[in-house]
C-alpha cells in the first residue's frame, strides 16, 4: 500500500516538506539513479532548487559525500555533516564559477521548467561536474494534467485541484518556461549529453507520497504527443564524458 506523508505528523510546514522530499530521496530518486548503473559512494553532489534540502541532506547520507544545495529562495535550512546550503542562482556566470569542476553528481528536481535560458544553465551544470559526470532530472511534463503546476502555484484557490488549468492567469510565467519530453531530450543532445537511464510515469512517485497514489510507470515512453499528455512525471539521467 502506498504510504502518504501526512502534514499533520509535522508541527511545521518546513518540517513536512523537508520530510517528505526525504522519502522521495529514499524511495525514488536514490533507487532510480542507482538503476542506471552509478555507484554514488563517495560522489559529490550538487542539488540545484533544493528547497528545504531534505532531499539534498538524503543523497549526502547516502553518498557519504560532499553535498551542496543552491536555491533562489530563502530556507530555513539546516546545515550537517558535509552538506552546505547557499542562496544563488546557477545562472550567474560568478555563481558558476564559484561551482566548477567540484562534483560528481548534479541534480535538478522539479526545477528545469522554471528556467528560462536552459542552454545556459546546461553550460553551467557541465562546468560544475568534475570532467565525466551525471546529471539526474525530473519534471512534470507541460501538457500533462498538472503540468502547469497549479497545484503550487495557486494555493488557496480550489482551482488548484482542477488538471489542464495551463490558461489561468496566474500561470502564465510556467508556460513561459514550459518543458516537454521532446523538449528535454533536444535539450540534453544539445548538450553533449546522452541518455544513461529514462523513466516516464502516469503517476509519479511525489503523488504517491502527497496523496496517497500509487506510482504507475508509462507504458508507452516512445509515443510522441501522447506521453506529453498522459505522463505526469519524467526521470532522465544523463552522462557527460567531459568533452565538449
Amino acid at each position: 500500500m502506498p504510504q502518504k506523508v501526512l502534514r499533520s505528523d509535522f508541527a511545521t510546514w518546513a518540517e513536512y516538506y523537508s520530510h517528505y522530499q526525504s522519502e522521495l530521496a529514499r524511495r525514488f530518486l536514490i533507487p532510480f539513479v542507482e538503476s542506471g548503473g552509478v555507484s554514488l559512494e563517495g560522489l559529490d553532489l550538487l542539488d540545484v532548487g533544493c528547497g528545504d534540502g531534505g532531499a539534498t541532506l538524503e543523497f549526502a547520507r547516502r553518498t557519504g559525500g560532499r553535498a551542496v544545495g543552491l536555491d533562489i529562495g530563502d530556507f530555513p535550512w539546516v546545515e550537517a555533516g558535509p552538506v552546505e546550503f547557499r542562496r544563488a542562482d546557477i545562472l550567474e556566470e560568478e555563481v558558476a564559477r564559484s561551482l566548477a569542476g567540484q562534483f560528481d553528481l548534479v541534480m535538478l528536481r522539479d526545477v528545469i521548467e522554471h528556467i528560462p535560458d536552459k542552454d545556459l544553465m546546461f553550460r553551467h551544470l557541465k562546468a560544475a561536474l568534475r570532467g565525466r559526470g551525471f546529471v539526474f532530472v525530473t519534471f512534470p511534463p507541460y501538457y500533462s494534467a498538472f503540468g502547469g503546476h497549479q497545484q503550487a502555484e495557486l494555493t488557496g484557490s480550489r482551482l488548484r485541484y482542477l488538471p489542464y488549468m495551463h490558461a489561468h492567469p496566474g500561470l502564465r510565467h510556467i508556460a513561459r518556461t514550459r518543458m516537454t519530453v521532446a523538449g528535454f531530450e533536444r535539450l540534453a543532445r544539445r548538450s553533449g549529453m546522452a541518455v544513461r537511464a529514462r523513466r516516464l510515469f502516469a503517476l509519479r512517485p511525489s503523488f504517491e507520497l502527497r496523496y496517497g497514489l500509487p506510482t504507475l510507470g508509462f507504458a508507452l515512453p516512445g509515443l510522441p504527443g501522447v506521453r506529453e499528455v498522459l505522463c505526469t512525471g519524467a526521470y532522465y539521467l544523463l552522462e557527460w564524458n567531459g568533452d565538449d
